[in-house]
Parts: structure tokens; sequence; C-alpha cells
């Protein structure tokens, strides 16, 4: 629906000078940044676990995919030069196990001295104030589901329910909403507005939102590192980008 939001080309562009052909793009979605490489001269294939983004990759941009698990990819040792796991891979799982399995894979087919860059989704600090503020955000974990739900909300209710978390009068919880939307991004602000046109065309918006998980985990740069501390991978690098972060590991 939102391609590539948080790991997105300008993000990408930082980490330019450092990419090396061949590379792959893990997570890669509908392709944009397999054909952002591509456009820039390198050599670049992508993988995605999700049979319908591979078909849109190249309905869209003509790429094509491969349909594959980022624990068990079908590439022979040594294979690229750099990887890229776009973010909704590994910042989105919570299985630390599972994402321990994807970096030993990952070792594998990267040529020595190979490149692994990891992209973590950030919010601006103001939404992450206030998504902490409304009970969003806790212990390093965004209630997704209900985020969603807010989608369908008009102005009214947001306020409403804003003051009933937040423990305020309507006044000043349409104070706090629309200082977060002032000191929010614009690229948040735009996410924002094209989510709720999405959800509010579906005939059945409850569906698609009960199919999200209820919480995804939120890293911010302290818990990136703890993570890869905890998974004894030392970090070499750590960019925190305009939308994202990203780790050379």
């Amino acid at each position: 629906m939102l391609e590539d939001n948080y790991l997105d080309p300008p993000s990408l562009r930082r980490i330019l000078h450092e990419i090396q052909s061949p590379a792959l793009v893990v997570g890669a979605g509908q392709g944009l940044l397999v054909a952002e490489l591509q456009k820039k001269g390198f050599q670049c294939d992508g993988i995605d676990l999700s049979s319908e983004m591979v078909k849109y990759a190249k309905l869209r941009r003509g790429i094509t995919l491969v349909h594959a698990d980022a624990k068990a990819m079908p590439f022979a040792p040594g294979t690229y030069r750099t990887v890229i796991y776009a973010t909704g891979v590994i910042d989105f799982t919570s299985d630390e196990e599972a994402i321990r399995m994807m970096l030993l894979e990952v070792r594998r087919i990267v040529n020595d001295p190979g490149k692994i860059f990891i992209a973590f989704y950030k919010v601006s600090p103001a939404l992450e104030r206030f998504m902490a503020r409304v009970g969003l955000l806790s212990d390093h974990e965004v209630a997704l589901r209900r985020s969603f739900e807010l989608y369908l909300l008009n102005p009214a209710q947001m306020i409403s329910w804003v003051a009933k978390e937040a423990r305020l009068n309507h006044f000043h919880a349409a104070v706090l909403l629309l200082r977060m939307s002032l000191l929010s991004t614009a690229r948040e602000r735009r996410t924002t507005f094209r989510m709720q046109r999405i959800i509010h065309r579906m005939s059945d918006p409850h569906s698609f939102i009960n199919t999200a998980p209820e919480k995804q985990p939120y890293r911010n740069e302290e818990e990136i590192r703890n993570l890869l501390a905890r998974l004894g991978i030392p970090v070499k690098q750590l960019g925190v980008f305009a939308s994202c972060s990203v780790v050379r590991i």
C-alpha cells in the first residue's frame, strides 16, 4: 500500500557510496529500491516473502524478484558484495531467534568482505512522544492494530479518543493533536492522509485491520544496539536518517 515508506530512495542515497555490486535487497516489495539501484548503475537483485509483491514488481516495474524466505535464500555462498534489508523485514520481526537465523543466512551469501545493511523504521520525536502519551507505544512495541483503527475516526472522534487515553479534557486533547501534527514531518502527515483514504475506500476495512498484528516492535537507536548486542553481532556503523535508521553490521 505505502511503498518503501521508511527506507526510501532519499535514505538509500545516503549509503549509496558504500554499496558495491552485485547487491541484493531483502524485502524488496514492489521493487522501488531495486529499480533505484539499477538506475544508478548497480547490478541488483531483490527477494520478497510475498508472492503478491513479486507479482506487483513485475507488473509495475518489469522487475523479476525472487520469491523467497530471508531465512533460506536460494543463492550460492558469497554471491553478493552488498545486502540491504529494507524496512519491514528485521525491524518488524519480534522473534529474535528468527532474526538470528536471517543474519546467519545473510553471512552465507555475502562474500568476504561484503557489506550488510539493516534498515529500521522510525518516527519523528513529536509522533513518538504522542504515541507514548496515548498508549500506542510502550516497552518498544507499537499497538499496530489500534493505530490502524484510528484511521476510521473523524476529527471529533479522534479528539474524544485522545482525551480518554491521555486523561485530558477535549480542549487540551485537541491542542495535543495539533501540536503533534505541526511538529511531525511532512512525510508523516502525507502518510496519515493516504492511509485514511485507503482504509475509508475499503469495502470492509475491519477485515483488513484485523489481519494486522496486534503489536509490532519499535526500536530506537538504543534498542537497535541492544538487540544486536543480545545477538552477539557487532555494529560497524549506525546512521539515523529522517525516516529510518540504517545499521551496517
